[in-house]
Order: C-alpha cells, then sequence, then structure tokens
C-alpha cells in the first residue's frame, strides 16, 4: 500500500507554484535580452548613421579642398574670379528648408579637367569653372516632388566647365575674364544638376566662412595689419554678409554690411567650409512636414556637423 502511493506522488509533475518561479525567471532572461539587444540596435543605427554621415562630409569637404588648394587668382583687374551668395531661398520640405545653403562659383585648375586627358588637342590652358550648388531633388529621377514616392534629398553638386569653354570658344564668351562671374556662368547652369554632376546627399546646411587679413590705420596713425572672420549665411546680422566676391582690384561684399571698407583690399587667408548632414531616417519626417519642438528634437538627434579649415594659395 505505501510502495503504491510513493510511486502515484511521484508521476504528479511540477507544482503551480514551480511553473509560476520557472516563468518568472524566464520573462526576467527575456526582458534582459530584449533590452541588451535594443540597447546593440539602438548603437549600431548610431554608430552606422555617424558613419555613413562622415563619408557624405568627407566626400564633400575634400572635394572642397582640392578645388580651392588649387583655385586661381589674378590680381590688377576688375574680373570676378570668385562669387558665393547664401540668399534666403526655400530649399528643402515644405517648412523644413535648409537653413543656409552657399552657392559657390570660382577658378580652379581642377584635376578632373577633360575628363582627365590632359593631352587633348583641344585644351586651352588648365582653368576650370567650378560650381557648387545645393537642391533639394532626386538625384537620379531629377523630381523635386515633396513626398516619399520621388523621395528627393538635400543634394550637393559639384559641376566643372572646362578650360576650352572657360575661355571662350567659337565666339562664344566664357566665364574668364568677366566683371560679373555669377551672370556669365548663367549660359553652363542648365546643365548644373545633371546626374553627373552629383557629388553626395543629405547635406542638409552648407556654411562658407573666410578669413580675411586686412591692413587699417589706427587711432595712433600706424598701419596695423588684423584678421577678420566673414561668414557668408542667408541671414545679415553684424559681421555677415549674404554676398562674397573676390575681384582683382581686392574683395566686395552685400552693402549691408558697414565694415566692407575695411577689408575690400585685403586678402582671403582660408575658407572654412561647414557641412550639416542629416540622417536618411529623419529625412521621410522632414518631408512628412514635422515643425516646432518636435522637429528641433529630431535634428538634434539626426543631424551631424563637419567643417574644414582650407589655406588659399595667394595671387
Amino acid at each position: 500500500m505505501t510502495l503504491n502511493q510513493t510511486i502515484i506522488r511521484r508521476g504528479r509533475g511540477f507544482t503551480l507554484a514551480e511553473l509560476l518561479v520557472a516563468m518568472g525567471i524566464t520573462a526576467i532572461i527575456l526582458t534582459l535580452l530584449v533590452t541588451v539587444t535594443g540597447v546593440a540596435l539602438d548603437g549600431w543605427r548610431v554608430s552606422r548613421n555617424k558613419v555613413r554621415a562622415s563619408r557624405q562630409a568627407k566626400a564633400a569637404l575634400d572635394q572642397f579642398s582640392r578645388d580651392f588648394e588649387s583655385m586661381v587668382v589674378r590680381s590688377g583687374n576688375n574680373f570676378e574670379w570668385m562669387f558665393v551668395d547664401s540668399t534666403e531661398r526655400e530649399l528643402g520640405p515644405s517648412q523644413n528648408q535648409s537653413p543656409n545653403a552657399a552657392r559657390l562659383i570660382f577658378f580652379s585648375a581642377a584635376t578632373d579637367r577633360y575628363d582627365g586627358n590632359l593631352e587633348d588637342p583641344n585644351s586651352r590652358g588648365d582653368v576650370s569653372t567650378v560650381c557648387y550648388d545645393l537642391e533639394y531633388k532626386n538625384p537620379i529621377t531629377g523630381s523635386n516632388a515633396d513626398n516619399d514616392e520621388n523621395q528627393p534629398v538635400f543634394a550637393l553638386y559639384r559641376q566643372i566647365v572646362n578650360p576650352d569653354e572657360t575661355f571662350g570658344i567659337a565666339g562664344a564668351a566664357g566665364t574668364l575674364a568677366q566683371e560679373d562671374l555669377d551672370d556669365a556662368f548663367t549660359p553652363f547652369a542648365a546643365d548644373q544638376f545633371r546626374t553627373n554632376n552629383y557629388l553626395c546627399e543629405n547635406i542638409y546646411e552648407m556654411s562658407v566662412v573666410f578669413m580675411v587679413e586686412y591692413s587699417e590705420v589706427d587711432g595712433t596713425g600706424r598701419l596695423v595689419t588684423e584678421q577678420r572672420r566673414v561668414p557668408v549665411i542667408s541671414t545679415t546680422d553684424g559681421n555677415i554678409v549674404q554676398e562674397f566676391s573676390l575681384r582683382g582690384t581686392g574683395i566686395h561684399i552685400d552693402d549691408s554690411v558697414e565694415p566692407a571698407a575695411d577689408y575690400g583690399h585685403g586678402r582671403i587667408v582660408s575658407v572654412d567650409i561647414s557641412v550639416s548632414v542629416v540622417t536618411d531616417g529623419a529625412m521621410p519626417r522632414l518631408r512628412a512636414g514635422i515643425s516646432g519642438e518636435a522637429r528641433d528634437k529630431l535634428l538634434a538627434a539626426n543631424v551631424y556637423n563637419y567643417a574644414k579649415t582650407i589655406l588659399l594659395p595667394q595671387p
């Protein structure tokens, strides 16, 4: 009798209390695994965004460096050798436009002229016109329709006008030796946003700051040399300008800035190029029209800033 009872008791299995304890332990382990996995995925996502953003910024800043380090300027004339503007324009999704979108046109001995064929019989020198411009469009389809189907992005374009067209061919005027470089570039602007001129994407903001060195007479009558940072930004305030021009006779900026006469005959020592790269994940939300505090939080978490100082050759 006792033996049979013992056998029956051993076949009953786990008690309810034991099952609850086992389920609780399992739940704790699963929660820890999910939490650790979530943290790891977030870290991987942030690292991926930073790597991609740094690659986009590197592509832009390295190309800027090559072109600016080969910049061509000749003094003693009234020709315009560089034109930069950052006038306010609606560039981007509705209510989420780029705060600063600089546009640059200048001359450079660019290494990729004539597609690298330096022995081209039509070559007329080594001076090319280079134009950088930011545009909100799909770099493949060319569409700027503000929806997820076309998926426009902030795309940076670099257009190079070969030396023969820069100097002018077949009686047509080129961009070189012109008093208004922006106007002289107009015939070439139609090709500016072609796919082959596309450089990189997600450049949400691009700003240019020039370091200008100039001489002036101080209160004691002595001639002193000073340096001043001149930002080219869409909002004019104090020492900030919207247009910056380098001519053979000196530096010219828009008339809204009072200190213009101080460094009108100065020289540009260096240029700081700053770019802000937005992540791919943030673009759909920007296209959707996010605004206010939610927009600020989105940009704070999904925009990475990069800058580079480039020393310019002196004429």
